[in-house]
């Protein structure tokens, strides 16, 4: 089957497009890693997630572009994609959505704290009040504590009593 250079060149340039598409995709996976720390077994299971989504795009864009057929220029046509987003887009792109992943949390952080003035005020104003009802409970406590010490003291003196009564007889 005669291919045109043309058609080939547009299969070409899909591939670099794919290729540029895939390192991007990688550079999403970076940005969620630098914003949020895990453990290794959820990268791994990331680096699978990301292979099948790779696999997926670059047969769709293979298949689209060139009916399925593999051929060497596909795949130089790949990495010349991810080459070149790498050098020319990497890093402006990890720039921005950091930046905008930092943005983000400090404007949340922010709302939370507004969100929560009015519950602080409550608990400032209601805190004098169970201040003083734990201090009432705990001196009631104390009491309490003080006066069964006291007839536990009175019961073991009736004892002590009943067993002198009691050897005397």
């Amino acid at each position: 089957m005669w291919v045109s250079v043309s058609n080939q060149a547009y299969v070409f340039l899909n591939c670099v497009l794919g290729g540029m598409i895939v390192a991007f995709i990688y550079d999403i996976f970076r940005v969620r890693r630098k914003a949020i720390k895990s453990s290794n077994l959820i990268v791994y299971f990331e680096d699978f997630i990301y292979w099948i989504i790779v696999a997926l795009i670059l047969f769709a864009i293979i298949y689209r572009s060139n009916e399925g057929e593999l051929r060497g220029y596909l795949i130089l046509g790949i990495a010349n994609g991810i080459v070149l987003y790498a050098l020319l887009l990497s890093r402006i792109v990890m720039a921005v959505f950091l930046f905008a992943i930092r943005t983000i949390y400090k404007v949340a952080i922010t709302f939370c704290g507004i969100l929560l003035i009015p519950i602080r005020i409550i608990l400032k104003i209601l805190g004098v009040p169970a201040k003083k009802a734990y201090k009432a409970i705990t001196r009631g406590a104390g009491k309490i504590k003080g006066a069964s010490k006291r007839k536990l003291s009175k019961i073991k003196m009736s004892g002590r009593i009943f067993n002198n009564l009691r050897k005397k007889i």
